[in-house]
């Protein structure tokens, strides 16, 4: 009976492993010997009950010793928990006892790659391929370690073998997807990118590569179409964003192009080729102060001296209307070897700019011998020959840019001014009369027009008309001071800055100018200096509430929560009361260690409707810092919920549950904030409690001896928990010794 019973456990194990666990319990206990227990053992495995598993196989260790099996089975339950350098001793020993037993060795393979020793990995895995040459686990295996070198090659020699034993699922599909697009086969990569999407039609990365596929292959309309069903669908990281961006630009949708490539720079991409994609866009756009803050971006990201960025910093810098430094940069590309119409004829027009006609005209006639013979090329000779009085050669040139096309103010201007200069005025005012019908404008309908522009909420189209009046010569205290408060409100501080600076250099010093400066410097993190503006500010006449508020703002950044709090209370005072405030409030409370005070106004500020990362986090920090740790538990969590891959949340989080006895979730939290590097030897330490608290006296160990390469273990707080662990620690007996 008993024989039978065993043999119906076995079978369950694979088919029904909770099955199994039901039978077994009904055994009478003196009746589980060896093999029902290791049965058992191997049941709670397989439905990821690693903790309980290894607890059973030890629990018969001494009958254990001699059986390959015993080990291998310890070791996967130590593979289920993450201690892979544990699970290896015991896989190594089911090897050294069975040497002809396999799945160890797929076993090995898999923690080593999971510990990064992908080379040795790759020594079991193979190994096991000699035992079980089909095994598509091991198969897949060795292929994501050629995948991760990368090495596409080799990588789908094994995923196609698999493909070949009948595996086909998203994962499979996706991967080999991935392969053919590394060896430049993008119409069979496509083919396997559809099978997986016929598995998993919401998946953002499949669809994101579906996109860049098609890109690859020319086809922008696809690939932008797939691209952005990924954005919609909640991808927005800055791989996609980027060749969103590039996409999209190449398909001259320059507007969407910018706003994509600019989300990729918010996410944290900060390299030259970013920069330069945001550059080139803008100065498509006309949009050239803007181009010109990523073109420097590029090129103090970027060491080494680059031709393009050269010949597209002068390109701009001319556009801007600063001839002088054009020159610089597009003499330097020359230097670099560019040697083309293009450079030439942007080179003659700056020369031009400056007054160096002889220079100009040189290079503008270059660039004609290059192959140019554009109306812009010829326009800026006759124009230069103007210059030098060389007026009949100037109208010829004119008459031949007329012939290619041009008819607009300009070329009415030009050719009026030099008929003039030739005494043919009666010919010379029909030209010029053109040019008013064509309505020439001066700077003061542009400095109008940005005017209502940015009093009717449109900022952006404000600035460029401002741009345009400032080109064209207009450099006075209100246009700066317009230019400084747009920028303010698109949030493009820093630009605005140089405008306020502008018009305080101009001569403007009065409530308006030294408030938005405040705001300014204090958005771009000079808080003292903001302080000065501000307070200068109140001194010419300014108390009302908003300039207390930013008093107080500034303040806190500077952490000094008690003058914080004395000019929050003064808004107040004033009227104000929102969620703003009250934030603000609670911060600065807890900053001072007023944590009961604090968290009325957290909770305040959630019943007026704020729920997000910020307020969660700081009221579970509040209530962690009161002793109420289930309670911060259930906020950590709400924090969680709004970003996932916070260090400090999850570390904090961790701490709580292990102060109320949660330690295997303590631990998964834990491990969760070690993966960025950020809080090391604080997680290893509270790592190491955890371990110690369940018994796990390696791992515990392990983690508390990496606290030493972050932390001073001298220090009175690391002293302390330190001392705790390791008493803990001798207090479990050693089943090795």
């Amino acid at each position: 009976m008993l024989k039978e019973l065993k043999e119906k456990i076995k079978d369950l194990v694979d088919k029904d492993p909770s099955g199994a666990i039901e039978e077994i319990l009904k055994i009478d206990e003196k009746e589980r010997d060896y093999e029902i227990i290791s049965e058992w053992g191997r049941a709670e495995n397989n439905i990821g009950n690693y903790g309980k598993a290894l607890e059973l196989f030890m629990s018969i260790k001494e009958e254990g010793e001699k059986d390959e099996k015993w080990y291998y089975r310890v070791g996967y339950s130590y593979s289920g928990l993450e201690n892979y350098e544990e699970s290896n001793k015991f896989l190594t020993r089911a090897i050294e006892i069975n040497p002809e037993y396999p799945w160890p060795y797929f076993e090995l393979g898999w923690n080593l790659k999971k510990l990064g020793k992908n080379e040795e990995a790759l020594k079991y895995l193979e190994k096991m391929l000699e035992f079980q040459p089909n095994d598509i686990d091991t198969l897949l295996t060795i292929g994501d370690i050629y995948f991760e070198r990368p090495d596409y090659d080799k990588s789908l020699d094994y995923y196609l073998k698999v493909e070949e034993l009948g595996g086909s699922d998203f994962v499979l599909n996706l991967n080999i997807g991935f392969c053919m697009n590394g060896i430049r086969n993008s119409e069979e990569a496509l083919k396997y990118y559809f099978k997986a999407l016929k598995e998993a039609s919401d998946n953002t990365l499949l669809i994101s590569q579906i996109g860049l596929t098609y890109g690859e292959l020319g086809d922008l309309e696809e690939g932008i179409k797939f691209l952005k069903k990924a954005y919609e669908m909640g991808r927005d990281d800055i791989w996609l964003n980027s060749e969103l961006g590039w996409q999209l630009s190449k398909n001259e949708q320059h507007e969407e192009a910018i706003k994509h490539l600019k989300r990729a720079e918010e996410l944290g991409r900060k390299d030259s080729w970013i920069y330069n994609q945001i550059a080139w866009n803008l100065g498509v756009l006309d949009r050239y102060d803007e181009e010109l803050e990523y073109l420097e971006k590029s090129k103090e990201s970027n060491n080494d001296d680059d031709i393009w960025l050269e010949s597209e910093l002068g390109w701009t810098l001319r556009n801007k209307g600063d001839a002088k430094k054009a020159i610089e940069h597009l003499e330097k590309a020359i230097s670099l070897g560019r040697d083309d119409s293009w450079l030439h004829m942007e080179l003659g027009l700056a020369y031009g700019d400056v007054d160096e006609h002889e220079k100009a005209i040189e290079e503008l006639k270059i660039a004609e011998e290059k192959g140019e013979k554009s109306i812009r090329l010829y326009s800026g000779i006759a124009w230069n020959l103007g210059q030098l009085s060389k007026h009949e050669e100037a109208i010829e040139i004119l008459k031949k840019v007329e012939e290619l096309g041009r008819e607009d103010i300009w070329l009415n201007s030009e050719m009026g001014w030099n008929l003039d200069a030739i005494g043919k005025t009666e010919e010379g005012e029909k030209y010029l009369q053109k040019a008013m019908e064509l309505g020439r404008k001066d700077d003061w309908i542009y400095s109008e027009i940005g005017y209502s522009r940015l009093r009717n909420n449109k900022a952006e189209e404000g600035i460029e008309y401002f741009l345009k009046a400032k080109e064209l010569g207009r450099d006075d205290v209100w246009l700066n001071s317009e230019l400084a408060w747009a920028y303010d409100e698109m949030g493009n501080y820093q630009e605005g800055i140089k405008y306020l600076q502008r018009a305080e250099e101009l001569g403007r010093d009065d409530t308006w100018l030294n408030s938005e400066y405040g705001i300014a410097l204090g958005r771009t993190g000079r808080n003292e200096l903001a302080l000065e503006k501000l307070f200068k500010a109140v001194e010419q006449g300014r108390k009302d509430d908003w300039i207390y508020s930013e008093i107080a703002y500034n303040y806190g950044r500077l952490n000094k929560p008690q003058e914080a709090l004395d000019y929050l209370e003064k808004s107040e005072k004033l009227g104000r009361e929102d969620i703003w405030l009250n934030s603000e409030k609670g911060w600065n409370l807890n900053e001072l260690g007023k944590y009961q005070e604090a968290l009325l106004y957290f909770k305040k500020v959630i019943e007026m409707g704020r729920e997000d990362e910020w307020i969660y986090s700081q009221l579970a920090w509040t209530l962690e810092k009161l002793n109420r740790e289930e309670d911060a538990i259930e906020n950590y969590k709400k924090a969680l919920t709004y970003n996932k891959y916070d260090s400090w949340i999850l570390y904090h989080l961790g701490r709580c549950l292990r102060k109320t006895g949660s330690f295997i979730e303590a631990i998964k939290y834990m491990k969760k904030a070690s993966e960025k590097g950020e809080l090391n030897g604080w997680v290893d330490l509270e790592l190491a409690w955890n371990f110690a608290e369940l018994g796990e006296k390696e791992a515990a160990k392990e983690y508390l001896n990496k606290v030493k390469n972050y932390l001073d273990i001298n220090n009175e707080d690391v002293s302390k928990d330190y001392k705790i662990i390791n008493s803990i620690l001798e207090t479990i007996p050693n089943f090795f010794s």
